[in-house]
């Protein structure tokens, strides 16, 4: 049977690196229409905070991921709630992963990045639209994924400070916006540490861009 809706994997690029003091999370703002094949919003918001110590970047179906994260967020609270203490990365991780594998036949197109920092210190983990889980300790996801993924190689180490992560995940980002068409129109980073959620200021990515080769 012919399929009239072909899934294309193209858009967007999101990046997350796990620092010695935390995760940073980054990713384009350009949403695209896979269908039509042209820019569908230019000021997506793909870095999307769960709760005060989980953030995730999404890559896929508007629709769906922003479904997913709802969930998720509702997940997290209602754990608060009835252990009166905040859920840990890998369980949010494993309802995110469980959620996505119970939808397989009819998948959620979305793959996402969750980034955290809880007792056990940071986290960084993948989940796939079927619901594979891994713990990383750098990805890239969307379709400029392998330029960003030649940046996050070459300059990662296992012992960087988020200052540091924020400007590899700056280039790592540059890199597919100079090679990548569907994705483009500046970007945003956010990390999760000790101290909670933080969102760059546009004046404060700026600054930092000049010193991203």
């Amino acid at each position: 049977m012919e399929n009239k809706f072909p899934i294309r994997y193209i858009g967007t690029t999101t990046v997350g690196l796990a620092c010695k003091d935390g995760v940073v999370l980054a990713a384009d703002r350009r949403v695209s229409d896979a269908y039509n094949m042209k820019v569908a919003h230019k000021v997506g918001k793909k870095i999307l905070q769960i709760d005060d110590h989980l953030i995730a970047a999404i890559a896929g179906a508007v629709a769906d991921a922003q479904f997913v994260i709802d969930q998720l967020k509702a997940h997290s609270k209602l754990y608060k709630l009835s252990n009166n203490r905040p859920i840990s990365t890998l369980s949010i991780a494993n309802f995110a992963a469980i959620l996505m594998y119970s939808s397989r036949a009819f998948p959620y197109y979305t793959e996402l990045i969750l980034g955290g920092y809880d007792s056990k210190g940071p986290t960084l983990c993948t989940i796939d639209l079927l619901g594979s889980l891994t713990v990383e300790k750098y990805i890239s996801r969307g379709s400029g994924s392998p330029y960003a993924l030649g940046v996050l190689e070459s300059k990662y180490s296992p012992d960087i400070s988020i200052e540091e992560g924020i400007k590899i995940a700056l280039e790592a980002i540059q890199s597919s916006l100079k090679w990548d068409l569907f994705t483009g129109e500046g970007i945003d980073v956010a990390y999760v540490s000790e101290k909670g959620v933080v969102y760059l200021t546009p004046q404060e990515l700026a600054k930092l861009m000049p010193s991203v080769r």
